[in-house]
């Protein structure tokens, strides 16, 4: 049960991030670049498992490091995101 507390505290402080990238696959589907949402996805995901599988074997770290990958993963795909909507901005806006 204590383990399971300190999680949800760790992942809940977070939950924003998630929040954004789940804004960013609707943005990106929107406006018809639904392959972005992939791509997003992978970075997450990816950055998550690598993190994780790094962070878990390191000793003193363990379990936790498997708890901070996650939002380190959302975050990355956050900022690759947003970078890519700020990249497309003229584009939306007509001035191609």
């Amino acid at each position: 049960m204590a383990v399971g507390v300190q999680y949800l505290r760790m992942e809940g402080a977070f939950y924003c991030l998630i929040g954004i990238l789940f804004l960013l696959y609707g943005y990106f589907r929107a406006i018809q670049r639904p392959g972005v949402s992939v791509i997003l996805t992978v970075i997450s995901l990816g950055t998550r498992v690598v993190l994780a599988y790094s962070l878990s074997a390191v000793t003193g770290i363990g379990v936790m490091g498997i708890w901070v990958s996650v939002p380190i993963g959302w975050f990355l795909a956050d900022v690759a995101g947003i970078a890519l909507g700020y990249k497309d901005r003229e584009r939306l806006l007509g001035k191609d």
